[in-house]
């Protein structure tokens, strides 16, 4: 049973002691996301990701639900179009070629960055993002294991690397914050160097408490290079390095029907269906 508080480490009978309770809730995330970080390089990180997460569960007035009500049409002066991004986008499905990619900060923090950049008015952080990641991961570690770990590898590698600022994001992440936004979160992989396992990579992660249409996001793989540059560092490969969110075009209202995608892949899991 915890006897410290996360936040300052002081002797306490719960998870956050009374004078922490004041802290603001982005530096509350940050510092929970540098506790689970230090926790990572430990020789049984596993396990202390875990008891960590466990331990934030029991914050339930930290852990309200996000309010995610996303955007879905581009808008001139907020957004700015990645150039590199929408190159990239002609070579993937034909129904979103004509979506807008957005710029998002590259700084590994990028499949954050994109919800963020979707959420119009919400205050969350990539820290507060992280963290609700995985605890979602840990709170669901079978079922997202049985789903994806044969494609991206063992879960444990992936929570590690969550609990680092600035890691680069996969699979796993996009899975899990559709539970965490309760959003049905469509993810599209451009067709370059195809091959059968990456089918997966386009699919759409639905969250089972998400009938409304607009609640559907998009989210493109992509690269920060050309084509060119990037397989010229790659030893001739090409591989994506950073996710965009896209939007549709300010005039066209009646494209919403492309974020409403028949389902590829449905991501249940046993407490919170995607």
């Amino acid at each position: 049973m915890n006897n410290r508080c996360l936040f300052c480490a002081q002797q306490t009978t719960t998870a956050c002691c009374l004078g922490c309770r004041t802290i603001d809730q982005s530096t509350m995330f940050e510092t929970l996301l540098t506790l689970l970080g230090k926790a990572s390089i430990v020789g049984n990180y596993y396990d202390q990701i875990k008891v960590i997460c466990h331990q934030i569960e029991t914050l339930e007035w930290l852990l309200t639900p996000i309010q995610f009500t996303p955007v879905t049409h581009f808008d001139l002066k907020i957004h700015r179009v990645d150039q590199d991004a929408k190159l990239y986008l002609q070579q993937a499905s034909l129904d979103v070629q004509n979506m807008i990619p957005i710029e998002v900060a590259a700084d590994g923090n990028c499949l954050y960055n994109s919800i963020i950049c979707l959420s119009g008015n919400t205050a969350s952080t990539p820290s507060e993002l992280r963290v609700r990641t995985l605890i979602e991961l840990v709170k669901n570690e079978i079922f997202y294991s049985n789903r994806f770990m044969h494609i991206v590898g063992p879960l444990n590698e992936v929570m590690k690397n969550i609990a680092h600022n600035f890691a680069f994001s996969e699979l796993y992440e996009i899975a899990a914050l559709s539970n965490v936004l309760k959003c049905n979160i469509r993810s599209i992989y451009p067709i370059i160097d195809y091959r059968p396992h990456l089918h997966i990579m386009s699919s759409t992660f639905e969250h089972a408490q998400c009938n409304i249409m607009f609640k559907a996001i998009c989210l493109f793989w992509t690269h920060t290079e050309s084509d060119i540059d990037a397989r010229s560092s790659n030893a001739g490969n090409w591989s994506p390095n950073h996710f965009v969110p896209l939007l549709l075009p300010s005039d066209n209202s009646q494209s919403q029907n492309h974020l409403a995608q028949p389902k590829i892949s449905d991501s249940g899991s046993a407490s919170s269906s995607l």
